[in-house]
């Protein structure tokens, strides 16, 4: 893909929102990766814990009315189940979390071009086109705060034109390096 100033622009524009989306993916992917890792495993409660569930969850004496023969005390029925209730398997779908991973992680490689993409243009020009590019494009500064943050970075004067002229200069070096082999 031949790409075009406009292109380029809104690529470093994006850029920071990208390294954003950069690391959130990857919060996301390690999130995952530990879901499905414990997916399927076997959780044991102590025997405090699942007496305490099966006394909060079961129904009381006083409100049962069934015809079976089924034990309707609270305890009587506690002492007689909990050993089978102490074991509890997680059964999140493991399908579902391998197909979000895989989705996750084509979506961090695309993401991740597109970061070093930018990075190394930005390492391709020189230190005063970079500062330009970079209070332009990512900062989103407007022309008379880049002049006066240039004048007290590089303490020499440049004059709103000569500023566009780095970010000129800089965008035909980066476009040139993007579309190499594409000519």
């Amino acid at each position: 893909m031949r790409y075009i100033k406009e292109e380029l622009e809104g690529l470093l524009r994006k850029h920071k929102e990208h390294e954003a989306q950069l690391t959130e993916l990857e919060l996301k992917l390690e999130e995952y990766k530990e879901r499905l890792e414990y997916a399927g495993t076997v959780y044991q409660d102590t025997e405090e814990e699942t007496i305490e569930n099966l006394q909060l969850h079961g129904k009381g004496f006083d409100e049962v009315s069934s015809n079976t023969n089924k034990v309707s005390d609270k305890v009587s029925s506690t002492a007689m189940i909990y050993k089978r209730e102490m074991n509890h398997i997680n059964n999140e779908d493991r399908t579902h979390l391998e197909s979000k991973i895989r989705e996750f992680e084509k979506e961090k490689d695309t993401l991740n071009k597109k970061v070093v993409r930018v990075k190394n243009l930005l390492d391709r020009v020189t230190i005063d086109e970079r500062y330009v590019i970079n209070l332009f494009y990512l900062e989103e500064s407007k022309w008379d705060y880049i002049e006066k943050k240039y004048f007290e970075e590089f303490e020499r004067h440049k004059s709103i034109k000569q500023l566009q002229t780095y970010r000129d200069n800089a965008l035909d070096k980066m476009l040139n390096i993007i579309n190499i082999g594409l000519q």
